[in-house]
């Protein structure tokens, strides 16, 4: 479930729990996939999920990246067992995206500390933000239709890969600790407030998770 919004005559509005239950008597229960997954849920919304459904999602799919790291609730999800990937893991490259709210934010593969890293490690800035995002135990899923970035992006892993120290982890984790910066973010255009209690471009708001 890529949203847990509908459009309903034009109108988006927020619904989830009656798709989830189609999607698991429709497809999950009679064996036509192995898996449900969801998208850009907000704690609240999974929360509510989770106590409506006796099939939790097996994965999560989220903007993640060393502007947007959303630790807590990543840590949360690794917790509860529900498997974490990482969209616009080189954060905001995927033209799709609106820049955000901060135009004067530097594009994460220009970001001076991944340069560094990515010179004295011998990897491109695209590697070391990647292999930053599996270190985490999440899946990353960069977007590339050129395949020279497709290659790039392999070779963060393959025939030995970028390798990066603990001490190269940590200093990209303070990126996410002086900066927040969502890209992906439509509440406004649709009309319907998503990623409640998350690390967003408004600011850092904390969120708590109730069973």
């Amino acid at each position: 479930m890529h949203w847990p919004v509908s459009t309903v005559s034009g109108s988006a509005e927020i619904e989830y729990l009656s798709t989830w239950d189609a999607m698991v008597s429709q497809l999950l229960s009679r064996g036509l996939v192995r898996h449900l997954g969801i998208s850009n849920f907000s704690p609240a919304q999974l929360t509510a999920l989770l106590n409506h459904t006796a099939h939790p999602p097996s994965v999560h799919q989220m903007e993640l990246h060393p502007y947007l790291p959303q630790s807590s609730f990543l840590a949360w999800h690794r917790e509860n067992g529900i498997h974490v990937t990482a969209y616009s893991p080189l954060a905001g490259t995927n033209p799709t995206y609106a820049p955000g709210r901060d135009d004067s934010e530097t594009p994460l593969l220009q970001n001076p500390l991944i340069n560094k890293l990515a010179h004295k490690r011998n990897c491109t800035p695209a590697q070391v933000s990647l292999v930053w995002g599996m270190s985490r135990g999440t899946s990353v899923i960069p977007k590339a239709q050129h395949a020279d970035f497709i290659r790039e992006n392999f070779a963060s892993v393959a025939d030995g890969g970028c390798v990066l120290k603990e001490k190269d982890l940590r200093k990209i984790d303070k990126l996410g600790v002086q900066r927040k910066h969502r890209y992906n973010n439509p509440s406004q255009s649709w009309g319907v407030p998503l990623y409640e209690g998350l690390e967003d471009a408004k600011g850092r708001a904390d969120y708590r998770l109730r069973k």
